[in-house]
């Protein structure tokens, strides 16, 4: 008896299976995406701050159509993300200023501090960094992530002022010195280029 039903229950659905791929290749779709058209950009508000355009998710000017999307790289910044709540986020983990070291360690810790992105632990004027701790909870890692062991990066982070060639630069590393790149050292590095803008 089972093996009658079973028989069965295979046939019925090998047939339901039949019926959905011939009854979608019946169905005539139009294709809305090709009579997609270019939109100007949004006006920003002189009172805040437009995110820094991306040139690698630019889509290329076609031949004999004007293009209203400039395609120049930012001349300042490298923010281009919004990170957890509503922080700017870096896209590089060296921040390029055009400042003595001295200033710029001074405008930083301004910046960290007004930025409410995170809490300043410890101040070191002689080696130009600042011991900072995330305010917010970082981001509970993936399921992979989780799986295979990775551990949740730490909210506490030095933020370290450097000479350069043409001025000086920030950065984000951990206590043994290497650099961070990972999503809280990208949110506070945002926080203090949008301050410093």
């Amino acid at each position: 008896m089972s093996r009658v039903r079973w028989t069965s229950h295979r046939k019925l659905l090998l047939m339901v299976a039949l019926g959905l791929q011939v009854g979608c290749s019946w169905v005539d779709r139009q294709i809305i995406y090709e009579d997609a058209r270019e939109t100007p950009p949004l006006k920003v508000p002189s009172d805040l701050i437009a995110p820094a355009p991306n040139p690698a998710l630019q889509v290329p000017a076609v031949q004999g159509v004007a293009s209203n999307v400039d395609t120049a790289p930012p001349t300042l910044g490298n923010t281009v993300a919004v990170a957890r709540g509503g922080f700017p986020r870096a896209a590089n983990a060296v921040l390029p200023l055009a400042d003595a070291t001295d200033s710029a360690f001074r405008r930083v810790g301004i910046a960290l501090e007004r930025s409410a992105c995170c809490k300043v632990l410890a101040k070191n004027p002689e080696g130009l960094s600042y011991d900072v701790e995330l305010a917010s909870a970082p981001p509970r890692p993936g399921f992979f992530k989780r799986m295979f062991g990775a551990d949740a990066p730490s909210p506490r982070m030095i933020v370290q002022v450097a000479q350069a060639d043409a001025g000086s630069i920030v950065t984000v590393v951990d206590a043994s010195g290497a650099t961070r790149k990972d999503d809280p050292a990208m949110t506070v590095l945002g926080a203090v280029e949008a301050r410093l803008r």
